[in-house]
């Protein structure tokens, strides 16, 4: 936790001054990881507490952060793809249609406007970072008191806790399509979060947030050809049909794969989670402690 702390103040401190796409990236990472932990150790205490109430304040300070980084790092994101896009294109030293050359100068166009953003996005995120930069820094002070303070045990049933809460999701997603599938995504991030605080002592949870990761790495890869796809369409630039036609492909096709993951990572969940049920239903055994179960609806609530 104390390491945590250290890295997201060093991280807020370097995208202060120039937020690059790694660092930008690291930052939102490492923001979300302490969030979910510190909502975790907190969840037996009283509300009115002080680590519960340092804890409720650095969240509304994280959730802010992570606001003013997602346009910046959304559009690294794209970038990266349409860069990755054009070496794709241009491999080989054989025959190269005109249609292909067409779309490799579209997409150089469309990589200058989303640098261009890019740029402006950046100006925008230091002047919010140094605006707020005392207050971060001191609830940076309190967390780490909190870190100090209050260092709860390891919960022999998290695994147990973490599969029941994935349980009552995926009864929410009875079906995945193109409305829902970016809200599950969302839905499941702390909740993988979670699972990888817990990895290290329980070789479940580190199955979990393997499986968890792999159905958000899928879907994300459809939503951001997806978000490109529909940028083309909304473009006046109707001379851009070979480039739009390409996304909309890679869109289509992205989706089918997140859907075929989805639905496996769902699958191999509700079985781990039956299993669970079952070996405790045969063991007599208790429960998962009611802290546990707590912490995980406070990260699913606040997701």
């Amino acid at each position: 936790m104390r390491d945590r702390v250290a890295a997201w103040r060093e991280l807020l401190d370097e995208c202060g001054r120039k937020p690059t796409r790694k660092r930008v990236h690291a930052l939102r990472v490492v923001t979300l990881r302490i969030q979910a932990e510190l909502e975790y150790q907190v969840a037996d205490l009283p509300h009115a507490s002080h680590q519960v109430q340092a804890t409720l304040r650095f969240g509304k300070l994280a959730e802010k952060l992570r606001g003013v980084l997602a346009p910046v790092r959304e559009l690294d994101v794209w970038i990266g793809k349409l860069q990755r896009l054009r070496a794709s294109l241009i491999q080989g030293t054989g025959y190269v249609p005109r249609s292909t050359h067409e779309c490799i100068r579209q997409i150089g166009k469309l990589e200058d406007r989303l640098k261009k953003r890019r740029r402006s996005a950046a100006q925008k995120l230091v002047a919010q970072i140094t605006k707020h930069r005392w207050d971060r820094v001191l609830a940076g002070d309190e967390i780490e008191e909190l870190a100090s303070d209050h260092v709860q045990g390891s919960d022999s049933h998290m695994s147990d806790t973490i599969l029941n809460q994935f349980a009552a999701i995926a009864k929410v997603f009875a079906e995945f399509n193109e409305e829902n599938l970016h809200d599950f995504r969302k839905r499941i991030k702390k909740v993988r979060y979670l699972a990888e605080i817990h990895q290290d002592s329980d070789n479940a949870c580190a199955q979990i947030a393997v499986l968890v990761k792999k159905a958000q790495t899928a879907i994300g890869e459809w939503h951001d050809w997806q978000v490109l796809a529909r940028s083309m369409q909304h473009t006046r630039r109707r001379r851009d049909v070979e480039l739009e036609e390409l996304l909309e492909s890679l869109a289509s096709e992205r989706f089918e794969q997140a859907i075929g993951v989805c639905h496996a990572t769902r699958a191999r969940l509700l079985e781990m989670q039956a299993r669970s049920v079952a070996l405790s239903s045969g063991s007599k055994r208790r429960p998962p402690v009611s802290g546990s179960q707590l912490a995980v609806a406070s990260l699913e609530k606040s997701a």
